[in-house]
């Protein structure tokens, strides 16, 4: 539940992660940090750097992560975020060619499934509004948050692909694809999702792990809440998966 801390310890036993640098709130936490302290580490995460992500240190769902390209943007950004969070983290943008979200318990893996961003494909007549509509997004302040970064009244060119966001996150609209074990990915993403979850000492936790676009892997981040409604709902034979892994999880808690 705490994304710094996560890194921290990963950092520590050499398990690639995605870099965090953590921010406090100046009112409540004046011997940790300063206002000058906030400005001098947002300025020196975005020298060098095109893009910076930052989100609550303690979230879930991809609720409030923003991607900014300014670091006036970011102070923006950084100020309300503190309005309802004691801490924040702040990470560089990666460019990801894909996520897969892992479902670890004991030392094994039961699931892995990479999760396809939503996306529209235009035919040069219909505005995104148009199309995005015909699409079964879900009904939640994550999927507004999204739209309300496109112009929903551009048209897009025949057969142009236009994604609808650059997070992965099943809640915002994208959708499930099971990885099998036969897939050349599948050993690559396991071994990575059991060092993390024996190095975090877990029981039952899913992974995220991302796939960069110059094939390098590293953990985005380890949720102590093990979801998957969404999941069971989309995926093809979802519900019977989910139920056999909370089995199992459910022997391992009362041997």
């Amino acid at each position: 539940s705490d994304k710094y801390a996560t890194y921290e310890v990963l950092k520590s036993q050499n398990i690639p992660i995605i870099e965090h640098k953590i921010i406090f709130d100046p009112e409540k936490r004046k011997d940790y940090m300063s206002k000058k302290e906030i400005i001098d580490i947002i300025s020196s995460e975005f020298k060098g750097r095109r893009k910076i992500v930052v989100k609550p240190n303690i979230g879930e769902t991809g609720k409030d992560v923003f991607c900014c390209d300014s670091i006036e943007e970011i102070e923006k950004i950084v100020k309300e975020l503190l309005k309802n969070n004691s801490s924040i983290s702040i990470c560089p943008y990666y460019d990801i060619k894909n996520e897969y979200r892992v479902f670890y318990l004991k030392g094994k893996v039961l699931l892995i499934y990479k999760k396809i961003k939503p996306y529209v494909i235009g035919d040069g007549k219909k505005s995104l509004k148009e199309l995005v509509s015909k699409l079964n997004l879900p009904k939640n302040d994550i999927v507004k948050e999204n739209l309300s970064k496109l112009d929903l009244n551009y048209i897009p060119e025949n057969k142009e692909k236009v994604e609808l966001s650059w997070k992965h996150n099943l809640s915002g609209g994208a959708t499930p694809k099971i990885i099998e074990k036969e897939d050349k990915i599948y050993k690559k993403v396991e071994k990575l999702a059991i060092k993390t979850g024996k190095t975090l000492n877990m029981l039952f936790a899913t992974v995220d792990i991302i796939e960069t676009n110059n094939d390098n892997f590293y953990v985005l981040e380890v949720n102590s809440g093990i979801g998957a409604t969404l999941f069971s709902k989309l995926a093809p034979n979802g519900k019977s998966i989910v139920k056999d892994m909370y089995k199992k999880a459910l022997v391992e808690f009362f041997r």
